[in-house]
């Protein structure tokens, strides 16, 4: 195992936790919790149950038997378009069903995004409040979702409208779990790093050219965007300052395009990469964004072939439609984060006629897309 990184998510009001990293992780038992407890249940979808001895699901239950924590578990149905509060039902339902489950039990999420969201919001409500840990088994996952207690449920009107803000206990992130993904779902998460390019830190994006062919190889890349997030969830947890609302830079026609889909034609970090160009272009629209920022994410968007045009089949004024529905719109108008330089962005109200305008130059560009 590789040396175990860590990255300290603390408050000012002394709450904290930790999120560790390391190729092999889930093989050390010394790793905390984050929480005194003695029960645990295990939580993730069917697919990642059946990987066996050296899946993910098998190592974490095996780590905590090492400590002489009980464990119990639950397998559900998983994918996207089950991220619903008849799922949240569903997993409730099944853990009223456990035998000694209290408040002082813990719950663990492992796997992607949509686990994560899941066990959290259930984390969040059940029994008023119980711990739970994250362990991410997808690099989006890794360098985004687990981090910083945002939790929900989709409706089919719009992406994580019903959630609760809860901080995880711990984050356990064991990159060797990436060696079995294919190429698609890790360029999706690559999508998030190269969003922490643009917003924080351009020196990442060196590492947004092309995928680490080694799981070790990602620790940096990993490592560094826990920071950033961690950072600015730090700065404004429950996104009232307009900090956090950053992190959404490329989420607005990216969760647009996820609903008007169906939440069938793109990973999430596909969605953000077509939404984070046309942010740009909004902003070049809208007389804010310097082309530098577009013409950077098209390199790095280009070399990992995430998509980068609006879907041809919908139309702007549905992606304008369901923006204004977004968590993010105030008074039924969507609010767009805009980059004004390389980790200078501003969260801006605009006009529909600029709105129509940037989506407008984001589908003449085409394959050029600048």
């Amino acid at each position: 195992m590789s040396d175990v990184a860590t990255v300290d998510v603390a408050f000012a009001d002394g709450r904290s936790y930790v999120i560790s990293i390391a190729d092999g992780l889930l093989d050390d038992s010394t790793i905390s919790t984050g929480v005194d407890a003695s029960h645990a249940v295990v939580i993730t979808e069917q697919a990642i149950a059946t990987l066996g001895p050296t899946g993910p699901f098998a190592r974490t239950i095996a780590n905590l038997k090492r400590r002489g924590i009980r464990v119990d578990t639950i397998t559900f149905t998983g994918g996207e378009d089950r991220k619903t509060m008849a799922t949240v039902i569903e997993i409730m339902q099944q853990l009223y069903a456990v035998a000694g489950l209290d408040r002082k039990s813990m719950l663990v999420a492992v796997g992607g995004g949509v686990i994560g969201d899941i066990v959290g919001f259930v984390a969040a409500i059940y029994l008023r409040g119980l711990a739970f840990v994250q362990v991410p088994t997808t690099l989006l996952a890794m360098v985004d979702s687990s981090v910083g207690g945002k939790t929900g449920v989709d409706f089919e009107q719009g992406k994580n409208l019903v959630g609760a803000f809860i901080q995880p206990a711990a984050v356990w992130v064991d990159t060797s779990m990436l060696a079995t993904l294919p190429h698609r779902e890790l360029a999706a998460g690559m999508a998030e790093v190269i969003k922490y390019g643009i917003i924080a830190d351009p020196k990442i994006l060196t590492h947004c050219q092309e995928l680490p062919v080694e799981t070790a190889a990602y620790l940096d890349i990993v490592t560094r965007s826990c920071e950033i997030k961690a950072a600015i969830v730090i700065e404004d947890e429950h996104e009232t300052s307009g900090a956090r609302a950053t992190l959404n830079f490329g989420h607005t026609v990216g969760h647009a395009l996820e609903g008007l889909t169906g939440y069938q034609r793109y990973k999430h970090g596909e969605a953000v990469a077509i939404g984070m160009v046309s942010a740009a272009h909004i902003g070049i629209a809208a007389g804010l964004t310097p082309p530098v920022i577009l013409e950077t994410l098209l390199i790095s968007l280009r070399a990992l072939g995430l998509p980068i045009d609006l879907p041809g089949d919908i139309s702007n004024e549905a992606i304008i439609g369901l923006t204004s529905r977004d968590k993010k719109a105030s008074a039924g108008v969507a609010r767009y984060v805009i980059a004004r330089d390389f980790g200078r962005m501003e969260l801006h109200q605009l006009p529909f006629d600029v709105i129509t305008a940037g989506l407008e130059r984001h589908r003449s560009a085409g394959s050029k897309n600048v």
